[in-house]
């Protein structure tokens, strides 16, 4: 089965499909609460001139909660080590307590942020506290935007994400079940299709709430680009097709990743089908994604992991403090804070896309470095 014989068209979203040839008459959405914005910009900006001069606060556009969440799924490269049965030690901590959990959300608020960011330890829908801790989050005025794999999901809690307003970003493989299920080592296809399909009449891809996010493999490129974006772009759903490079990997795993040379190649053809399909953009330094340029989050939020460690994204290279020994508030505003703001670099595992040899980051292993 190949995804666009399972989602159906809906002639009413405003588009036109003749072949694969889509014409997009509706805007294109970005990802509520987590695309990059012009007020994204301004945080970073805010954030930068705080950490030189020490007036006022930093802001952040979201953060990140990292759980010690149980998975369905054993995806082939999952980047906590949940096909491995290796998490890294971060992940390694207890739930958060509702008070705990109060204390931690009152903080992120009161620094500007939006919302709450589910980034991942597990399946979120496979712990039985999960729709406590959504309505938590919703319940202090913050937005849910959550990381799933969609197959646990009924209908009637498919309904209540939406009145809570929570933008799900789906997790697929690949667009042909046989080759999907090989890489979850699940039967889960359709279970995954059938989480798209209902959200989809329910309009959360109106508002840019709903995303699908798929790692790009020497095998699926052509699938990528000609398949999954096209049906992305006719449905309002968010393209969240990203490069699979992993810097510690298995043989396996060295085999399925594109080198750097590849990754170019890539960018640049998902951006030309997408000025086919009416969506003008040009890769970007440093791109890792279709729907997002360089990646600057640690400018703009942090994550917060089981063990209490207070970190600079969820691949958790800087740790500013922990929690667990110290506020949060108190790690957020230390000079530690700052000067990780001060020496911010795109991250090694963000520089994806370059624009020639000479760009390729120096301490990533030859497997991805090789031009062929």
């Amino acid at each position: 089965m190949d995804m666009k014989d399972y989602i159906q068209y809906d002639p009413n979203l405003g588009v036109s499909i003749s072949g694969n040839k889509v014409t997009v008459s509706a805007p294109v959405h970005s990802l509520k609460y987590y695309s990059i914005t012009s007020e994204t910009d301004t945080i970073i900006a805010h954030n930068l001139e705080w950490a030189r001069t020490g007036d006022g606060q930093p802001r952040f556009q979201f953060a990140y909660i990292m759980l010690p969440t149980p998975c369905n799924q054993r995806c082939a490269g999952c980047f906590t080590g949940q096909d491995k049965e290796r998490l890294p030690a971060a992940l390694s901590g207890q739930y958060w307590t509702q008070a705990e959990m109060n204390g931690i959300l009152a903080v992120i608020k009161a620094h500007g942020a939006k919302a709450i960011v589910y980034g991942g330890g597990g399946e979120l829908f496979a712990w039985n506290g999960a729709f406590g801790f959504v309505d938590q989050v919703v319940e202090s005025g913050l937005g849910m935007v959550a990381f799933t794999n969609g197959t646990l999901l009924s209908e009637e809690q498919i309904n209540q994400l939406d009145k809570l307003g929570v933008a799900l970003i789906v997790s697929l493989r690949d667009t042909i079940e046989t080759k999907h299920n090989a890489i979850v080592r699940r039967p889960n296809f359709k279970l995954t299709l059938k989480c798209i399909e209902k959200c989809l009449e329910r309009g959360m891809q109106t508002d840019g709430r709903l995303a699908i996010e798929m790692p790009v493999t020497r095998d699926n490129i052509e699938r990528a680009v000609n398949d999954l974006l096209p049906v992305c772009r006719a449905l309002g759903i968010v393209p969240w097709i990203e490069e699979f490079i992993r810097i510690s990997a298995s043989p396996q795993e060295r085999a399925a990743c594109n080198n750097f040379a590849q990754a170019r190649a890539f960018f640049k053809h998902a951006a030309q089908k997408d000025r086919e399909l009416g969506v003008n953009w040009v890769p970007e330094y440093g791109q890792r994604m279709v729907d997002q340029p360089q990646c600057r989050r640690p400018l703009y939020s942090f994550a917060i992991f089981p063990n209490g460690d207070v970190m600079d994204c969820p691949s958790h290279t800087v740790q500013y403090g922990n929690m667990r020994r110290q506020p949060l508030e108190q790690i957020l505003t230390s000079d530690r804070f700052r000067q990780g703001l001060l020496n911010f670099e795109l991250c090694p595992c963000s520089r994806f896309y370059t624009e020639n040899k000479n760009q390729i980051p120096r301490v990533l292993p030859a497997h991805l470095k090789e031009d062929i």
